[in-house]
């Protein structure tokens, strides 16, 4: 057994400097007030004697104390962060500082703030109304929001380079907006619950770097033109003709009137949601862990849930047709039968729009599929390449984008990757929903075993309008009975096509891969 300790007896309890000092001039003090003094005069006059033996001892002793029992360095004070307490030397770098398990919980403010409301959620939750988090968690997760919030917004990028892809984000400042508005909310329920609050103004923080981080994830629903619904439906006005522009011959004369066609398109936003249960003994013995993986997952999936929405959406529920599942009825609660998306509308709703490649890509049969938008393919910067990465293996070895004497600098035998066609970002699929495979059919169409082929949608974005009726929001519960929590991940999307025509998207099928 170890050994026990003996407490140690008061007499041998270290002091600290400043203790030791006060008790050595405390003791000078009473040797001074003991010594006579001599009056002459009227005045009083200090008569200097020398210090006894004893109280040479006791400065002695107290010196020897001090350099028997030396004490720690202590931090100073005054160097302590906003909200924390300085780590002790030797502790690994603190972002708000002091010894226990909220102490490194993310890597910025923001990250902080977001899992230990995470946590929160977990471990609270309607059915456990009077769970409260610690004084110490609570202090943390505030300050740290607090210190994110006192920063500047983080800059949702027009563009950004990922993997040596460039892709568009935000092009019509959706985002920023929405993120805007999100820590404008915080900033104003933050002022109205005082200062030792924030109830009501971290879940709102917490959504606001939800929403940004999934959104700036994304690939394909970063291109698209976006609209934020206030009604569900909701009614965007459409022009189905041009404005004709006239040549004025002459001074004074008006030229012919242009009657445009107005329109209208209806965005219906469809409820995507996921579940994620916790037993209480997993939240209990890596509370921390959990909640920052599960963030960093929901991160990763939302936006890809969002991005096969837009590609591989089809309603159809039976037992053939639907571009996910032409085999079978979907699974029911598939969530690819929210809306339709850019692969049904060009392999079922718009057939023109379709390319029988049924060989390796090439500069030639990409030009045919590029043919098929018309007008709406004249501008690279409007238009986006989005294929599975089987597909885009072969683009590699395409000779004319493969060599440096063709392609230049950018040419992939160097680079490795092919971030443009023909001057069109390319956009890289993981897998259609069903089969976990990005190869399909030799019809464009999966079915519910792998198919061997590949695929490709050109689309001009500004075809298409994607809304949002709610923002990817968390909430969650617990279940005593089970002793579990519930974390449900959830947003309401919708997805049309807009504009005058139907040639702004195209498909190429049945390509060699």
């Amino acid at each position: 057994m170890p050994e026990t300790k003996t407490p140690e007896p008061a007499e041998t309890v270290e002091l600290a400097p400043e203790a030791a000092d006060q008790i050595a001039d405390k003791v000078h003090e009473r040797i001074k007030a003991a010594q006579p003094v001599a009056v002459e005069s009227g005045t009083v006059e200090l008569v200097e004697m020398p210090e006894p033996a004893w109280a040479k001892d006791l400065r002695e002793s107290i010196a020897e104390l001090k350099a028997e029992r030396p004490l720690p360095n202590r931090t100073n004070l005054g160097d302590v962060p906003p909200g924390g307490i300085v780590p002790k030397a030797g502790d690994n770098p603190a972002f708000y500082g002091g010894d226990d398990m909220y102490t490194e919980a993310g890597a910025t403010p923001a990250d902080i703030a977001t899992n230990l409301w995470i946590v929160s959620k977990m471990l609270g939750g309607k059915v456990n109304p009077e769970y409260k988090p610690s004084l110490r968690m609570r202090q943390v997760m505030y300050s740290a929001a607090e210190e994110a919030l006192k920063g500047a917004a983080t800059p949702i990028p027009q563009t950004v380079v990922d993997r040596g892809y460039v892709k568009a984000h935000d092009v019509d400042g959706f985002v920023a907006k929405t993120y805007t508005a999100y820590r404008r909310e915080a900033y104003k329920a933050m002022t109205s619950t005082g200062a030792n609050a924030g109830d009501e103004w971290v879940p709102t923080f917490s959504s606001a770097e939800l929403w940004r981080d999934v959104h700036l994830a994304t690939a394909v629903s970063a291109s698209i033109p976006r609209v934020a619904m206030p009604t569900n439906p909701y009614t965007l006005p459409t022009l189905d003709a041009d404005v004709t522009f006239y040549y004025a011959s002459a001074e004074n004369t008006a030229v012919t009137g242009s009657e445009p066609n107005t329109g209208n398109a209806t965005l219906t936003a469809r409820k995507i949601q996921a579940d994620v249960t916790f037993s209480g003994e997993v939240s209990e013995d890596s509370i921390i862990p959990i909640a920052s993986t599960v963030r960093g997952n929901l991160v990763r999936r939302g936006a890809q849930t969002m991005d096969d929405l837009i590609v591989h959406g089809d309603t159809e529920t039976a037992g053939s047709g639907n571009v996910n599942t032409d085999n079978g009825a979907p699974a029911s609660g598939a969530f690819y039968l929210a809306f339709n998306g850019l692969r049904k509308f060009a392999l079922v709703t718009n057939t023109g729009q379709v390319s029988n490649v049924a060989a390796a890509l090439t500069t030639a049969n990409f030009t045919t599929i590029r043919g098929l938008l018309g007008r709406y393919g004249a501008r690279p910067s409007d238009l986006r390449i989005i294929t599975g990465q089987s597909t885009l293996n072969t683009m590699y070895d395409i000779t004319q984008v493969k060599t440096l004497d063709v392609y230049g600098p950018n040419a992939t035998i160097l680079q490795g990757e092919l971030a443009r066609f023909f001057g069109i970002p390319i956009l890289a699929s993981e897998a259609t929903p069903v089969t976990g495979s990005d190869k399909v059919e030799a019809d464009g169409l999966s079915n519910s075993t792998a198919g061997s082929l590949g695929w490709l949608v050109l689309v001009n974005v500004n075809g298409w309008k994607q809304g949002f009726r709610r923002e990817f929001t968390l909430e969650s519960d617990r279940n005593i009975q089970t002793d579990s929590n519930i974390l449900v991940a959830s947003f309401r999307m919708a997805l049309i096509p807009s504009g005058i025509s139907t040639l702004h998207t195209a498909v190429g099928r049945n390509v060699t891969v």
